[in-house]
């Protein structure tokens, strides 16, 4: 159970904030690159952090990411013209650069100084893996750019999705943090069905699915925390280790099997009630079956909404003639997650919780982030913005032996790797 002081810190994130200042101080991603592909194409709308935006390319192809609102009458920037250097609002002409200066006030008598008295909200951003990042703290403490290991790989091994959840990003981000969850929220009953976790390639989801009680552990580490999830098997000797790795803000990497696609997620919030997930599906040594992907999560979307048909007004389109194959009824681990957070309400009362054994990532994260905050406001450096630190993490979903520490499950994990590739193989055949 949560105060209701604490629930507030933990999810309201506008400008002020203690949340919205911690958020600030990283870069974020803003929109896909997909929204603003054509150099002088139109403006789009950008939602995050309570704070209403356009990004846009200008005609020479430079991003920008600026307030919505005209500082003159308050026109949004939605309609301007995109010109050479900035956005000309369509009410009295005045221009915008892509660093928030006042170019031209036309309307104003001729050698007023109006425009180098104002400054219009902007933000700097950099382009990488398909994204459109931003950084909204203050200039002085801009972090390094996290350098994480999907960001240079090209499209046939990249799938950036991008979809809409009308929640707090916390509902999101705590189902992420729950590694007892997918037991039965996720479970099909359809082994060896294709379109089954297995038949689509996701042979360590089918793995889980034996123990659906697993130990859970958490550490704090210099990015955030790290967390694992162990499992027994039918042999005692063995066990089924699945570790998370937690990246501040709100970024993690869930576990999959030795040579399955990974998958890294950002919970992007809008606002107080209303945020964007992207599912970064990635693989650096082979291509992507995209196609399997979306089948199994259901998170296909397309601009400008980036919304699938499911919502709580239509039960998340839940069939429930199809439970006997699937647990929830509802097609889509993506789309099992969003109906079960969606139905808490734009922000979950957790002062009602009554928490167990299964949420001790989740009470460890809030624990956490309140304890980051108080440091925040103490002048302390803050998760993941060390500068020597490399982002190149790597999460492990494979069965070791019991009597093993779960710190050491990456190293059976990538030795599992090594003699299951077909170099390996063809060596050891008789």
């Amino acid at each position: 159970m949560l105060s209701a002081e604490d629930n507030a810190a933990l999810t309201r994130v506008g400008p002020g904030t203690p949340l919205g200042r911690f958020f600030r101080r990283y870069w974020i991603p803003a929109a896909k690159l997909e929204e603003i592909a054509q150099p002088g194409g139109a403006p789009v709308r950008v939602g995050l952090l309570g704070e209403r935006l356009v990004a846009f390319r200008d005609p020479a192809g430079r991003p920008g990411l600026v307030g919505e609102f005209c500082p003159h009458r308050r026109a949004s920037l939605f309609y301007a013209r995109n010109e050479p250097d900035g956005l000309r609002c369509l009410y009295h002409g005045w221009k915008l650069g892509c660093a928030g200066e006042v170019l031209e006030t036309p309307a104003e008598p001729k050698g007023s100084r109006m425009a180098a008295m104002i400054r219009h909200p902007a933000y700097p951003v950099r382009e990488a893996g398909g994204l459109l990042w931003t950084y909204m703290g203050p200039p002085t403490l801009e972090p390094p750019f996290p350098r994480f290991p999907w960001l240079d790989l090209p499209p046939g091994k990249l799938l950036v999705v991008k979809m809409y959840q009308d929640s707090n990003y916390l509902q999101g981000l705590e189902g992420d943090l729950d590694p007892a969850h997918p037991n039965y929220l996720h479970r099909d009953f359809r082994l060896e069905d294709a379109k089954s976790w297995a038949g689509a390639g996701w042979q360590s989801i089918a793995n889980l699915m034996g123990d659906g009680t697993p130990v859970i552990h958490c550490e704090e580490t210099a990015y955030l925390m790290r967390v694992a999830a162990v499992r027994s098997t039918p042999d005692p000797k063995v066990n089924y280790v699945r570790t998370y790795e937690w990246v501040a803000p709100f970024y993690t990497y869930i576990p999959t099997g030795p040579h399955e696609s990974r998958l890294f997620k950002a919970w992007q919030p809008i606002d107080d009630e209303r945020c964007f997930t992207f599912y970064i599906h990635y693989d650096p040594d082979k291509a992507l079956d995209p196609q399997a992907i979306h089948a199994n999560w259901g998170h296909r979307t397309e601009p400008p909404f980036y919304r699938t048909p499911h919502s709580l007004e239509n039960a998340h389109l839940q069939d429930r003639a199809r439970m006997g194959g699937n647990f929830s009824g509802i097609e889509g681990a993506a789309i099992q997650d969003r109906a079960v957070q969606e139905s808490m309400g734009p922000i979950c009362d957790r002062t009602g919780e009554h928490l167990g054994v299964s949420d001790k990532a989740v009470v460890f994260f809030r624990r956490l982030i309140l304890k980051k905050l108080k440091e925040m406001d103490e002048g302390g450096r803050l998760p993941a913005q060390d500068p020597a630190l490399d982002f190149r993490h790597r999460t492990a979903s494979c069965h070791m032996p019991a009597d093993v520490p779960w710190q050491e499950a990456l190293r059976y994990h990538e030795q599992l790797e090594r003699e299951s590739t077909p170099a390996a193989r063809s060596a050891t055949a008789p």
